[in-house]
């Protein structure tokens, strides 16, 4: 299983790297809460059947792909046979198209379908078990596919109610990040004023006089605002994708 990079570090190691191009987001949906949603038990069939993921970790390199890349990336070939991968799925009946912003959506195909299965409204969750049953046939003579059963829950609810779910996870997350720390920005500032010391003891009064405008600061606290920080701009820059996505999945009907 992989592994936050700067997390791995920092606890493993006792140091991090600022603005690691290799570091990971994580983001999940409780399981817990399932309990609490309604056709609760249809949808977690569903989840098993279609073998959802309901967390992921999302590489910081995942951005160069994504609506708003700020770098440059060579991996460009492989996310257009994802995405290619992925267009296979939506052909049920043609009645919902292709979203064209299929190759620049960023987050994982086995978590967006569990995102789509658990945000079904009443009615969509109708309208999947009709045209499962309808493939199955009346007898049941077969089990609907993993495949089958994904197109039917694409076909039934789109990618806006898994999107907002996205959109409402990643707030959560930023919401928490900011109430135990403050903000990305304090962050900053107080990195911008810290000097690091390996012990503050060692210092003498002369280099004490001099530092009078900075904040002392242990090489691990030190660390620990640095991987903070970081966490509060990824979680900034994916939610920023899931809202754009969001809004052009809305304009599409989606």
């Amino acid at each position: 299983m992989k592994v936050n990079i700067n997390m791995e570090l920092l606890y493993l190691y006792g140091f991090v790297v600022d603005n690691n191009p290799d570091d990971y987001l994580m983001i999940h949906y409780p399981g817990e809460a399932i309990q609490n949603i309604s056709f609760s038990d249809f949808k977690g069939q569903l989840l098993v059947a279609q073998k959802a993921a309901m967390r992921c970790l999302l590489p910081k390199n995942l951005l160069d792909h994504g609506f708003f890349p700020s770098g440059s990336s060579n991996c460009k070939a492989n996310n257009t046979s994802e995405a290619d991968d992925r267009i296979c799925n939506f052909s049920w009946s043609g009645h919902r198209k292709t979203p064209y912003y299929l190759s620049k959506l960023v987050f994982p195909e086995d978590f967006m379908t569990a995102l789509r299965t658990i945000a079904m409204k009443d009615e969509e969750v109708s309208k999947v078990s009709a045209m499962l049953e309808e493939l199955v046939g009346s007898e049941g003579e077969r089990q609907p596919s993993e495949t089958e059963i994904r197109t039917a829950v694409w076909e039934a609810c789109g990618d806006s109610g898994a999107l907002q779910l996205l959109v409402d996870l990643l707030q959560k997350k930023m919401m928490d990040l900011e109430e135990s720390s403050g903000t990305e920005d304090s962050d900053s500032e107080l990195l911008e004023n810290a000097c690091v010391i390996g012990n503050a003891e060692q210092q003498t009064s002369k280099e004490a006089n001099n530092l009078v405008q900075q904040k002392l600061m242990s090489r691990n606290r030190w660390c620990s605002i640095v991987y903070r920080r970081g966490q509060k701009e990824l979680t900034s820059l994916f939610l920023k994708e899931a809202e754009h996505a969001l809004q052009l999945s809305l304009s599409e009907g989606n």
